[in-house]
Formats: C-alpha cells, sequence, structure tokens
C-alpha cells in the first residue's frame, strides 16, 4: 500500500508523544488535581487551615487542591493513606505535631512514620500558652509553680485528653519542678475552657486560641508560653525558659508530608511553592489570627525538625511512662 505525505506527516506525529515519554519527559508537576489529607474532622484546626493552604495553592498550580478529610485513631488513619499512595506528589499530608508522638505511645503502630513518609516543608508554628484563672492570683509560673509546691495534689490542670501535648508537658512541668498537680483530661479544650472559666480547673496549656476565650472574659491570665521564642501574637508574655523552667522551647506546628519515595524534584518544588504561599499577606495574615506564625523552608530544614521533636516526645513519654493502645 502506498502512502502520501500528508499520511506519513500524521502517523509521525503521532508517534511523537509516546517517544517522549519513552525517553522520561513527564509533564510537569502538577497538570491534575492534587489531593491534600486532612486526617481529622472537618471544621477542626487543622481542617481550617487546610482549606486556604489549597485555595493558595490552587492559584499558584493552576489546578484544583482538593481537601480531603480522613479523620480516625488520633490521625493514623488518614497518614496511612498517604503513606501508602502513590509516590507522586498527588497525594499530600497536612498534619501536626501528633504524627511524632503517636509512634512512642502506641506500640503497635501500621506503618514507620519516618521511614515511610517524607517531611515536604513546615507550614506554621505556634507556641502553647500556659493560663491560670485570674482568681488563683498568681501572674508568672515562678508564682504558679511556688503556689503548687504550697499546695500539693491541690491544683489543677486541664488537657485535651491523656497522652496529649498539654498532658505530656504538665508531666515534664512536674518532674521538673518537683510539684504535683492533678490531671484533668477533657475531650477538647473547649469543655475544659468552660470549666476554667466556672471556676473549676485552675490551669492548663492551651493553643492561642483557647486562651483567646479566657482573655476575652477576663477570667483567665496568660502567664507563659512552651516555644523556642516568644510569640508575635503576644509578645509580652515570656517564654517559660525565659522563666526559669528549662525545656519546654519545642514550639507546636503543622506540616506537609508526601509518600517517602516521592521524587526530590517534586517534593522540592512543593517546598518552594507553599514557601511563596506563606510569603503573601492574605495566608500569613489569616494563620496570625489563628495565633499561628507562617513558617516555609526547604524539606531539609523541616525534616530536621522533625526528627528533633520525635526524640524529644520519645524522651518525655519514655518518662512519664504513657502508652495508648
Amino acid at each position: 500500500m502506498l502512502f502520501n505525505r500528508r499520511q506519513i506527516s500524521l502517523a509521525l506525529t503521532s508517534l511523537a508523544i509516546p517517544v517522549r515519554h519513552a525517553l522520561g519527559a513527564e509533564p510537569e508537576f502538577p497538570n491534575r488535581p492534587v489531593r491534600l489529607v486532612v486526617p481529622y474532622d472537618a471544621g477542626g484546626g487543622v481542617d481550617a487551615a487546610a482549606r486556604p493552604l489549597a485555595r493558595a495553592l490552587s492559584e499558584v498550580w493552576g489546578q484544583p487542591v482538593v481537601v480531603d478529610n480522613k479523620p480516625g485513631a488520633d490521625s493514623i488513619i488518614g497518614t496511612g493513606e498517604v503513606v501508602h499512595a502513590k509516590p507522586d506528589g498527588y497525594t499530600i499530608l497536612l498534619n501536626i505535631l501528633s504524627i511524632v508522638q503517636n509512634p512512642h505511645l502506641r506500640p503497635k503502630m501500621p506503618f514507620d512514620t519516618l521511614a515511610d513518609l517524607a517531611p515536604v516543608v513546615q507550614v506554621s508554628t505556634e507556641p502553647l500558652y500556659l493560663i491560670v484563672t485570674k482568681t488563683l492570683g498568681v501572674s508568672t509560673p515562678a508564682e504558679f509553680v511556688e503556689l503548687a509546691r504550697r499546695r500539693p495534689g491541690k491544683l489543677s490542670f486541664g488537657s485535651w485528653g491523656n497522652a496529649s501535648t498539654g498532658h505530656l508537658l504538665l508531666n515534664s512541668l512536674q518532674r521538673k519542678a518537683q510539684v504535683d498537680i492533678t490531671h484533668v483530661p477533657y475531650k477538647g479544650m473547649g469543655a475544659a475552657m468552660q470549666t476554667m472559666m466556672a471556676g473549676d480547673l485552675d490551669s492548663a496549656m492551651v493553643p492561642y486560641a483557647i486562651a483567646r476565650i479566657g482573655l476575652e472574659t477576663g477570667k483567665v491570665v496568660v502567664i507563659g508560653a512552651a516555644g523556642p521564642t516568644r510569640s508575635p501574637v503576644l509578645p509580652q508574655v515570656p517564654t517559660l525558659e525565659e522563666s526559669g523552667l528549662q525545656g519546654f522551647t519545642r514550639a507546636q506546628w503543622m506540616g506537609l508530608f508526601a509518600p517517602a519515595k516521592t521524587p526530590k524534584s517534586i517534593v522540592d518544588k512543593i517546598a518552594k511553592d507553599v514557601t511563596a504561599a506563606l510569603s503573601k499577606p492574605a495566608l500569613a495574615s489569616w494563620l496570625a489570627q489563628g495565633g499561628a506564625s507562617p513558617a516555609g523552608g526547604t524539606p531539609e530544614a523541616f525534616a530536621q525538625i522533625v526528627r528533633q521533636d520525635s526524640d524529644y516526645y520519645r524522651d518525655l513519654i519514655k518518662a512519664a511512662n504513657i502508652r495508648l493502645e
């Protein structure tokens, strides 16, 4: 069969695309929607941060970034979905500090967090604030500790559950200051704050969004912050380290993770684009409203933070002898 010149040209053109793919020339990432897994309920703090971040990345990439809530088992269910996702950058995870606490609290994890996930970029940082009821009559961490020494077992401290960050920090405070404070776990810090404002709870370690509720009523005093530096949201509040309580310099954070074998070029691009989005006033000011500071940076910098916090909370959990089944 004879072919004319036009037929031969069309045949060669149709071969061009598969030949390019065979040579390894892939379309630039991303060229289709990206799934952002949030391992917590819709409407919660992580979900609330995920949605403006997803909108910002959608604008940068020209592709939809779809928030997918997969709550359960203290973020293990949603995190597991990302661990087992195809490592191509199209499924990423937004999680918080509990991701490095879980392996030390739970002896039977379904995956190896540090080995099976690649830290991509730190999204935000935030201290936890030591708050007390105004009627307690203390205004500094040192006064709080001294009162606890004078009244062993009489002061109460609320947290959002057993083995929560607040509980772990209380346990550390008790050991370092050699005081006895009664731990009262709640199902959420909202309930703890209501109890505190009613005068039935003395103290707690909470994020700014919760502390602000008490501050607005005038019934709660913020006396210290657990983190490396003072927060720009409450710059008048000293860190616990400044106040003489050593070992409370690790901040709360939120960050993005990808499956472990995701190509470095894609991980680097996501980190770069998230950092650029966080530098824009709209997203930065939105985070500040909730008490957080935008972070950003490289995957290597975030990986170091993840390793350091894993070691820090491993030691706290071991010293407290706390385990979850």
